[in-house]
């Protein structure tokens, strides 16, 4: 038996495969948000305060990173003739830096070079190697977007002794990408300030960290800057303003 359609069926046929698909339901699958955790406000309030107690000058050399970075006291005397600030602030990562450091320290302060240490804290927090990459991504474009004239100095990871050894093929994944990532970028400058810092057994030298503390002490910013400063300084003297008699 044949079944017959309705007149007013036969009618609006055409029509009907204009209509557009109904809408998804809100739970229902869709494209993923990011995953890369917010900024808590406490940072920019931080990164703020820092840029209102340190008065830079265009020009001249910028420290940014966390807490290894901003106990780095000595940085002036190491750097002589360099002018340079640091802008460190302790307990920061990566995503601290591209996010806010970037914007509200480095861009405003116009340098001529960046130095930059982040990293130990983004993995001792639980974050992958590749995270940490994405966010140095993310840096460096900003970075190169606002001042493209500005050269970046990048610090390979403290291998801190303790509980955040555990994580030394991390750290050791960790420098690779960002090595591999600088040595793409004819402006930045990849520096292995991690090696120095272990011993002959390959574990962390007890006299360059405080005990019971990822922390250095003097002689392991001695160890530190016995890497930057041929670098930099041989690098960026040239450059150096000169200052009024």
């Amino acid at each position: 038996m044949t079944i017959k359609a309705h007149p007013l069926a036969l009618l609006l046929a055409p029509f009907l495969v204009l209509l557009p698909p109904p809408l998804k339901a809100a739970n229902e699958a869709g494209p993923q948000a990011s995953t890369q955790p917010k900024i808590e406000p406490k940072w920019e309030a931080l990164a703020l305060k820092k840029r209102a107690s340190v008065q830079t000058t265009p020009g001249a050399i910028v420290c940014i990173g966390s807490s290894h970075m901003g106990n780095w006291k000595t940085f002036q005397t190491d750097l002589k003739p360099l002018t340079v600030f640091n802008l460190g602030i302790g307990g920061s990562k990566m995503s601290h830096a591209a996010e806010l450091f970037i914007p509200l320290l480095a861009v405003p302060a116009k340098p001529r070079a960046v130095i930059l240490y982040e990293g130990s804290n983004d993995l001792n927090a639980g974050e992958t190697p590749e995270n940490v990459l994405e966010n140095f991504q993310k840096l460096h474009q900003h970075l190169h977007q606002a001042l493209p004239e500005t050269r970046l100095y990048v610090l390979g990871i403290v291998p801190s002794p303790g509980k955040r050894f555990e994580r030394w093929a991390a750290i050791q994944e960790t420098n690779a990408l960002l090595k591999a990532e600088c040595e793409a970028q004819p402006w930045i400058k990849f520096l292995d300030t991690t090696t120095p810092l272990l011993g002959p057994d390959g574990k962390p030298r007890p006299e360059c960290f405080i005990p019971n503390d990822p922390h250095m002490t003097e002689r392991g910013y001695e160890t530190w800057t016995s890497v930057i400063v041929p670098v930099v300084v041989a690098a960026e003297k040239g450059f150096e303003p000169v200052k009024a008699p």
